[in-house]
């Protein structure tokens, strides 16, 4: 891909190159007698000719990316109005009749998101949220303007056993929202990088969705998801691994290495600070490239239009290094601009009852810091960095924290004495993996009583 700044390929967006920026939309789309055909806007009308039904779709006024998406089947429809800080919305869940297994979680995971993103991004720019079921051929979903094709694959018929088991549907429900932000709204130069201003902020947001409902202590067992998938990914690379600010194609690294990256950053400098660095970004450069008649999208009363160049992950780095104290810069380099691995590892950890009958916990640890080329070659660094310490009751995957501080390590082996207030049974370092680490396996141990 072209580099950012490239004057050429900045002035396309990463997706749709061309001529066509923000388009008005228009369809009429016929199907058979005993089906519902859909496609993103506004139904119109509805009729019946020549034995077949005939559906009218509109966005009106409303001009959107040159994206758009056809489905027909003999649906059953649930639908509810979600009243909103922008309005009302009409929940929509296209679904075939024998899998009705997650259709309330879709509509919960929709209301959670449109809370969370309306109070830190922005106003939701349609009045209409609406899934569609379609069969198990492709296992994705995919975002279109006020419309979300769904594989049953990945949802509608999924089975949550256990209160502890990720809630996938959910997940995905909450990340198929974002990117009505992150892309419909926000939408980067035709540049390497570009793709994780897309799908890094839309998982970046729904993590957030997510811990809002799971809490943050259950969030370890889907960042410890996405690390592993992140190491599979750069396992198999065959051509080049680059930085999450410059990826080109390469999913492993705008999916889940950028989602947990934006997740540790809010973590380390704030849920808060992060959130007004991607509001602040996204007020300044949604529908950028737009003419003064596209830009002003009448929901959102932006009068901003844009006449020049789509953003690049350098404007995103700015808006997130304005709003990380000094000390913290280094997980934005880190982050984005290199490619570090860390090796953390519990040795060992006692635990002692003391007289007034608390207890002592000692903890060894040990951690190095490594940088890796594209190709895999490593370079150590040195350790200037805060790590998380953690002591824990109760089994592996169903613990409880009785402590956990960011400590800063400027050397690879300490050892911590933590007094906790009940008996503990975990202890580590980095127990949440918020980091990348080769192997997160030995990051916790059982604590020996002595």
């Amino acid at each position: 891909m072209a580099h950012r700044g490239d004057t050429v390929h900045s002035v396309n967006n990463v997706f749709f190159r061309g001529a066509s920026d923000w388009v008005t939309y228009h369809t009429v789309v016929s199907t058979s007698a005993d089906q519902v055909a859909v496609a993103p806007g506004y139904l119109q009308r509805k009729w019946q000719a020549n034995g077949r039904n005939f559906f009218e779709y509109s966005m009106g006024s409303t001009h959107i990316l040159d994206f758009f998406a056809y489905l027909s089947a003999h649906y059953q429809t649930r639908q509810e109005v979600y009243h909103g800080p922008g309005g009302d919305v009409s929940l929509e869940v296209y679904y075939d009749s024998a899998h009705p297994y997650d259709v309330d979680d879709m509509l919960a995971s929709s209301r959670a998101g449109l809370d969370y993103y309306q109070r830190i991004y922005s106003p939701y720019q349609f009045s209409q949220y609406r899934i569609f079921e379609f069969p198990r051929y492709r296992t994705f979903a995919q975002s279109f303007p006020n419309t979300i094709p769904y594989s049953e694959g990945i949802g509608f018929i999924e089975r949550v056993k256990k209160t502890t088991d990720i809630d996938f549907t959910y997940f995905v429900t909450a990340h198929e929202l974002g990117h009505q932000w992150w892309a419909h709204q926000l939408v980067g130069a035709d540049v390497e990088g570009s793709n994780m201003m897309s799908e890094s902020l839309a998982e970046y947001s729904a993590l957030q969705v997510m811990a809002h409902k799971y809490g943050r202590d259950l969030m370890h067992r889907y960042l410890r998801h996405e690390l592993d998938t992140y190491l599979r990914g750069r396992a198999g690379e065959i051509r080049h691994e680059p930085p999450l600010a410059l990826v080109q194609r390469e999913q492993y690294v705008w999916y889940q290495k950028g989602g947990q990256i934006l997740y540790t950053l809010a973590d380390y400098i704030g849920e808060d600070k992060l959130n007004l660095a991607l509001h602040n970004f996204l007020t300044q450069y949604r529908f950028a490239n737009a003419d003064n008649q596209v830009g002003a999208q009448d929901k959102l009363g932006v009068s901003n239009a844009l006449d020049h160049p789509y953003p690049d992950t350098r404007m995103l780095v700015d808006a997130i290094r304005a709003q990380t104290p000094p000390e913290l810069q280094y997980l934005v380099d880190d982050g984005f601009n290199r490619i570090v691995l860390y090796d953390n590892r519990a040795v060992s950890a006692t635990s002692q009852k003391t007289p007034n009958g608390k207890y002592k916990v000692t903890l060894e640890v040990q951690s190095h810091k490594a940088q890796a080329d594209g190709n895999g070659a490593e370079t150590p660094m040195p350790l200037a960095d805060y790590i998380e310490i953690g002591v824990f009751s109760g089994k592996k995957d169903e613990e409880k924290p009785l402590y956990l501080k960011k400590e800063k390590f400027t050397e690879e082996h300490r050892t911590f004495e933590i007094i906790v207030d009940e008996q503990p049974t975990l202890a580590g370092i980095d127990p949440y993996n918020k980091l990348i680490d080769r192997n997160a396996d030995d990051n916790m141990i059982d604590i020996t009583k002595q």
